[in-house]
Order: C-alpha cells, then sequence, then structure tokens
C-alpha cells in the first residue's frame, strides 16, 4: 500500500489540478446520487423482422431537435476548431464549397460553389464559380472574396495543435506559418498565402494554386476549416483586416482570444442563437435559407423542420439515460459498455447505415420508444500517448514532485523505452475492448487504421503480458525505478467512460506489479485538457483521431511528424522526428499502390517498433435515436451524425 505521505501527495495533487480545471473551463452540473443500473440482456429477436408500428400520437418537442452528449466546445471559430465538440456546432451553421454526396466518402455535390470545379491539367489549379444572392446570418453578401479571406485568416491563425497544417500543405507545402516566415519574412509570408487562394469577384470565381497536385485536396475543401465567413463581419468583431503588415497580431491566439470564440455567422440552415457553459448550445432555424435544389435525391431544400437545434452537456450516464427514457432527448450519446441498459429502450435496431432495407432491422423490445443503427464503419481511432520531455514551467501537478523520488516522476520519465514497453505490455487489450467497447472494436496495429491503405494486418503489437511488464520496469531507468517508485497523474475528459476505463485498467495493472507504484485517474472538462495537452504538459493522455481526409497521410502526420496534431506535443527527440518527417515525405509522393502501401508500412513499424504510443482500438459506431426521427443515413466522413438539416419528427 501507498504511504501516508504519498497519499497526501496525491490528495494535493489532485485538488491543485481540480482547482486549475475549474478556471479553465466550465463544469458540468452535479450527477445524481442514483444511477440506473444496466438491464438485463434482451430476449433473441424473431426470425422476420415485424413492421414498424404507427408514429406516437403525441411527440414531445415536435419543433426541437435535442441532443444530450458530453463535452461542450473548445471554440465557435472554424479557423480554431479542431475537435469533434465544436465541429457538431459548426456544421450545421457554416457552409463550404463543396458536400459529401449522402453516405459516399469519395463523392462531393455543390454547395456554395455552383458546380464542382475546372482543375487544370497539372493537377496544380482549381477553379470554382461561387453562387451569387446567398446571404449571411447577419445580413452581408456571400463573394468569392469573402472565402479568400477564409482561408488566408485560417492561414495566418495556425494556432498550435490547430487544423490549418490540413490546408497549409496542400497550398503551401509547408505545414506551418512560421515556417514560410522564416524563409520568406512575415510580410513575404503573408503574401505568398494570399496568391494561394485568388478572388475575382466581378466574374465569381475563386481559384486554388497548388506547388504541387494533390489528390486529397477536394476531400479537405469540405471539411470546416474551408467554411465561408463573412470579411466585413469578422473585421467588426476585432479580426484581422487583411493586412498583412500586422497579421502577427492575429497568429497563434488563445481560445478565448479569438473574436470567434463564442460568435458565428454562417450561410447554414441554423444561425447561432447562445451557448450556456456547463448547461447547452441553441440554435434556431435560419428561415431565409438559401437552399432550393436538392444536393442528392431526396435530400431537403428550404428552411429546416426544426425551429430550433438544442445539444445539452450531461457528462453522468444515468442523467442522460433518465433524459432520453423520458423523452427529452431526440438523441444521445451511449458509452459502449452501457448499451445493454440503452438496448432496453430499442424498439427497431437497424444493422445498416440507413432505413432503405427492411431485412436489416431487428425488433429488441417491442414496447421501445427508441431506434438504433449499429456496426456503423467508423474512421477514428482511441490511444495512449506518451510526452517525453514534460513542459513544467511554473509547477507540474501531474508530475507529483517531478523527481525520481516514489513520489513522482522526472519530466523525461517516458523517454525510457523500457517504461513506454513496460505500460504496453501492462494494458490489457482484450478486457477493455470487451468492457469499454462489448467486443466491437479491434486491436490498432499502428497509426494507420483498418480499411484504409498503409494498414498492415500482419504488423508485430504488443499484447498483455504482466510478466514482461514486469521485466520492463525492472531494467527501466537502470533498475532504479523498481526500486524507487513512482507517482503520476492520468488524465481524460469528463464524460468519456471508455477513455476513463482505458485509464483504470492501466492504474490497476501498473500497480499490481508493484506496491511503490502509484497512478491517480483524473477528469477534467474536455477543453481544459487539450490546453494542457497542447502547453505539452501532461505526461500521458488518452485521446483520438477522426480523419480529416481519406488518406493514409492524414493518420500518419498526426501521429508522427514533428508538426503532427498530437505527436508534436510528445516531444520526441529531434532525431526521431527527422527519420518520421522524411518516411512521411516519401510515402506523400508515392502514387497509390504497392510502392505507397510498403511506404506506409514501415511507417507503422517503425511507430510500434520504437513505442511511441499505446495503439489502443479502432470500434464500429452505434447511434440512437427516438423512433420519431426520421431522416438518419451515415457517413463516417461526417465530423458528427448530428447534421440536424436532414432529420425530422414524424
Amino acid at each position: 500500500m501507498p504511504s501516508n505521505k504519498r497519499w497526501l501527495l496525491i490528495w494535493s495533487v489532485v485538488m491543485s489540478i481540480v482547482l486549475i480545471a475549474s478556471a479553465c473551463g466550465p463544469q458540468p452540473p452535479p450527477p445524481p446520487a442514483d444511477t440506473p443500473a444496466p438491464g438485463e440482456t434482451p430476449a433473441p429477436p424473431p426470425e422476420e423482422p415485424t413492421p414498424a408500428p404507427p408514429p406516437p400520437t403525441e411527440i414531445k418537442n415536435p419543433d426541437t431537435f435535442v441532443s444530450c452528449t458530453i463535452s461542450e466546445p473548445d471554440s465557435m471559430d472554424p479557423a480554431y476548431m479542431y475537435d469533434n465538440a465544436s465541429y457538431e456546432i459548426m456544421f450545421n451553421v457554416y457552409e463550404g464549397l463543396m458536400f459529401l454526396n449522402r453516405e459516399k466518402v469519395t463523392e462531393f455535390v455543390p454547395l456554395l460553389a455552383e458546380d464542382l470545379p475546372e482543375i487544370s491539367e497539372d493537377g496544380r489549379t482549381y477553379t470554382f464559380k461561387i453562387r451569387q444572392g446567398i446571404k449571411f446570418h447577419e445580413g452581408g453578401d456571400l463573394t468569392p472574396s469573402d472565402f479568400a479571406y477564409t482561408f488566408w485568416r485560417g492561414m495566418i491563425q495556425d494556432r498550435a495543435g490547430g487544423p490549418q497544417w490540413v490546408v497549409l500543405e496542400p497550398l503551401t507545402g509547408y505545414y506551418a506559418i512560421n515556417a514560410i516566415a522564416d524563409e520568406m519574412g512575415d510580410e513575404g509570408a503573408c503574401e505568398f498565402i494570399k496568391s494561394t487562394v485568388v478572388p475575382d469577384d466581378e466574374n465569381w470565381t475563386l481559384t486554388f494554386h497548388l506547388p504541387n497536385p494533390f489528390g486529397a485536396f477536394l476531400d479537405i475543401l469540405t471539411t470546416g476549416w474551408s467554411m465561408a465567413l463573412d470579411k466585413e463581419w469578422v473585421i467588426e468583431m476585432g479580426g484581422w483586416d487583411g493586412d498583412c503588415a500586422n497579421w502577427r497580431d492575429w497568429n497563434d491566439p488563445e481560445d478565448v482570444e479569438s473574436e470567434l470564440y463564442t460568435a458565428m455567422n454562417g450561410t447554414g440552415p441554423f444561425k447561432f442563437d447562445h451557448w450556456t457553459p456547463g448547461d447547452e448550445i441553441v440554435l434556431v432555424r435560419n428561415d431565409d435559407y438559401w437552399l432550393t435544389e436538392p444536393l442528392w435525391e431526396g435530400a431537403p431544400t428550404g428552411p429546416a423542420f426544426f425551429e430550433r437545434a438544442v445539444w445539452k452537456y450531461i457528462n453522468e450516464w444515468g442523467t442522460r439515460y433518465a433524459a432520453f427514457e423520458a423523452q427529452d432527448c431526440d438523441q444521445m450519446w451511449v458509452p459502449r459498455q452501457y448499451v445493454s441498459q440503452a438496448d432496453e429502450l430499442v424498439r427497431e435496431q437497424w444493422d445498416a447505415v440507413d432505413m432503405s432495407d427492411p431485412s436489416k432491422m431487428t425488433i429488441l423490445n417491442e414496447n421501445g420508444i427508441a431506434r438504433s443503427f449499429v456496426n456503423l464503419a467508423q474512421v477514428n481511432s482511441a490511444d495512449v500517448f506518451f510526452n517525453q520531455s514534460v513542459n513544467v514551467e511554473g509547477g507540474n501537478a501531474y508530475l507529483g514532485s517531478g523527481e525520481m523520488d516514489g513520489n513522482g516522476i522526472p519530466p523525461d520519465f517516458f523517454s525510457d523505452e523500457h517504461v513506454r514497453k513496460a505500460f504496453n505490455y501492462c494494458f490489457d487489450f482484450e478486457t477493455f475492448i470487451e468492457e469499454a467497447w462489448l467486443g466491437e472494436a479491434i486491436q490498432r496495429r499502428g497509426p494507420i487504421i483498418s480499411g484504409i491503405l498503409g494498414f498492415n494486418p500482419d504488423q508485430e503489437v504488443f499484447s498483455y503480458d504482466l510478466a514482461k511488464c514486469e521485466e520492463e520496469f525492472q531494467a527501466a531507468w537502470d533498475g532504479e525505478l523498481w526500486d524507487t517508485g513512482f507517482f503520476l497523474v492520468i488524465v481524460y475528459n469528463s464524460g468519456n467512460d471508455q477513455r476513463r476505463t482505458a485509464a483504470e485498467i492501466i492504474e490497476a495493472n501498473v500497480e499490481s506489479i508493484n506496491h511503490n507504484f502509484s497512478i491517480s485517474v483524473l477528469d477534467v472538462p474536455f477543453a481544459t485538457m487539450l490546453d494542457e495537452i497542447v502547453s505539452a504538459r501532461v505526461p500521458l493522455f488518452i485521446i483520438g483521431w477522426i480523419e480529416d481526409y481519406h488518406h493514409p497521410h492524414n493518420w500518419a502526420h498526426p501521429y508522427m511528424h514533428s508538426s503532427g496534431t498530437w505527436s508534436q506535443f510528445q516531444t520526441l527527440p529531434q532525431e526521431q522526428y527527422d527519420r518520421y518527417d522524411a518516411k512521411i515525405a516519401e510515402c506523400l509522393v508515392l502514387p497509390f499502390g504497392p510502392e505507397a502501401e510498403a511506404c506506409y508500412f514501415e511507417l507503422q513499424a517503425m511507430a510500434v517498433e520504437d513505442v511511441i504510443d499505446i495503439f489502443m482500438v479502432q470500434a464500429t459506431g452505434r447511434q440512437y435515436y427516438q423512433d420519431w426521427v426520421q431522416g438518419f443515413y451515415f457517413n463516417p466522413r461526417y465530423p458528427t451524425q448530428q447534421w440536424i438539416y436532414r432529420f425530422s419528427k414524424g
């Protein structure tokens, strides 16, 4: 058992981090005293599906769609946001040049562009014709210059850990605005940025100039960082005025420093109404919505069905479940370990991407009130990341004492490969998949997911082995760690029970190896966790990745590159970054085929052999709705399935 001294240290660490979290982000409402227990296993379904009953005679809140979920947004600024919670709101307010064609992941339809672009023979120039007569919610007219400004503003903002590398790479050949400025100077970098996206308001065209062909560029233009902002409105809000002499004043802001942190003004079917931290975000219908022709056969047009769309942030599962059971929510987020309880409310379970094939439907409960969709192919992951040189500026409670003295860890604790191997061997992958995902996931085999070129099903990976875990810990830090012991804090975002389960598995198994090993698991608001990761203050963090575009580069880069979304905050040795950067660049220029596959196989092997992470799982997805909700279909490339415009009640 830990000494009294260590327990006092754990208590002080936890309390200090809780105080930090309270200051840095909104707190969820307190959970109720009682949480419903999981229900019994449902009876097997009949052989023939039963026809759906008529809709209920009384639909609750018929003019409002309510989503009950977890994790509030990081920001309302489209250039800043790089988290699913923020993207979910943006997806309903802002619009881009193109949209994905219903459930298809590689087919596009024009949205704010009149048609798909003209592409030059060399693949380096893309020209769009912009629709005329479209207005922003605040009354401004959409022009090609608004689109150009949107891209310029995003690229000069380029906040640490943000999304702009996705746009900068194809348009400039660089991953960061600072890298351009290092070569061209500040004004030169800005002028270069402007030369890559050129508006012509007279002819209503927008032209992109790429230094080299980039096969995934159209896919990138469907992402949130390509969605139009009203230039004049942003400037009125205090944003960058487009002057290349002063762009540094708007570069790499803190989230709350953005003029659009809590403000939105798009062209989409919903308008931003308010955000009450710790409670809800509310959007209201855009009654003047411009879309009159369906984007595909059967797609909606005109104003949305719902007058309001509401996101209720309820981190505690029992409270969220009770709200859905009372039909106060139209959709709820269900952690996989609570599926059996959620399924008690389900009448129709669809093993399909939509409701077009009745043979894919099973009746779970004749008296159920809900509809679920299962086995939905996902393009995301969940992993554990090691930080090999933790930032301790101003003190860092996650490290305890900050020394190798049994009451903490030094900042470079995870630079020892034996420590990283030990944590991998101590992670029970099978238990995690069964308990947290009910078996509806596979163990990862490196950065690149299954279902995309570069995934190697034969890549050797770690497996749960406490004997090897003990062996690696005994070898770590030349044997000093085994005798001295350690203490550290693992952080996960509040309400994410899968990540909590992963942290608790690590805690239990590592502590079982040696009574001198102590780990504390702490939940904090999602925005707080992101800030701590970006500041490189967290020694070990559990987080996921949802692909920005469907290409192995969008997996290798964020996990391994020196400017990668997560890897840059793992502070790996420079020699390691150099090796990864060179191989990533080599793979990117290869045409899809055996040569590119072999190159990405090498990257997968490098990541596993260097033990940069615990590559946990790639899971299938589930969605739960009240059975009066109509219009669902599944597109794994959507940043969220809650694109409310497609839904109705009836």
